[in-house]
């Protein structure tokens, strides 16, 4: 099942243009910025940044790049080291929002869910609820492995994990997502059963 979620186009492939086969020296942050902002903004939104916050963790995400750009030595893909900045500012940004108010309009939206089919939209949904549910080192392993495509020892590398404990948590987040779409799932289509014979009713009154 986690396969045919994220791997079916419903959550955005690592495969996308401008992904990186060498290991080179970046130029500048502008250049930086330019190559990868839309990136950095889908990682953010996959571990759970909301829409309220997403363009602040951008911006905090690439000021880290600013001042530490010029330490960048080329001995990692330049999105693998992004992604260590991302996962330590999406940890500050969620700490912030535990301590907020959710509110019913925050709700996850993919920005090109108009392009979709609405079956796709609802997939998508569902697929970003279940990840609400898993904890905070489960989500970031789960969306390394499974949306990134980043192996195990490069997962522990960028979270300072130890490789057992990352695949400890693949085993753990895959099982745990598997059954929250299951869950989810089953109860939307009960929703819309009832919903459909309470509308048949009112009909036949």
């Amino acid at each position: 099942m986690t396969a045919s979620v994220f791997h079916g186009g419903l959550m955005p492939s690592p495969s996308c243009e401008g992904q990186e086969t060498d290991l080179v020296l970046p130029g500048s942050v502008a250049e930086v910025y330019e190559a990868h902002v839309d990136y950095v903004f889908r990682c953010l939104r996959s571990l759970g940044i909301r829409d309220a916050h997403v363009e602040d963790a951008v911006q905090d995400v690439f000021l880290v790049v600013n001042d530490k750009l010029a330490a960048f030595d080329g001995q990692a893909k330049l999105r693998t080291w992004l992604y260590a900045i991302v996962i330590r500012i999406a940890r500050r940004y969620r700490e912030r929002q535990a301590r907020e108010p959710r509110v019913a309009a925050d709700e996850p939206v993919d920005r090109r869910s108009a392009e979709q089919s609405y079956l796709s939209r609802e997939q998508l949904t569902l697929a970003q609820r279940a990840l609400e549910r898993l904890s905070d080192e489960k989500r970031e392993a789960f969306v390394l492995a499974e949306v990134e495509q980043l192996s195990a020892p490069e997962i522990a590398t960028i979270t300072f994990t130890p490789l057992n404990t990352v695949y400890s948590r693949l085993r753990a987040a895959r099982m745990e997502f598997d059954r929250s779409v299951l869950s989810l799932s089953t109860q939307r289509s009960r929703n819309a059963s009832s919903g459909a014979r309470a509308k048949k009713g009112g009909h036949d009154e």
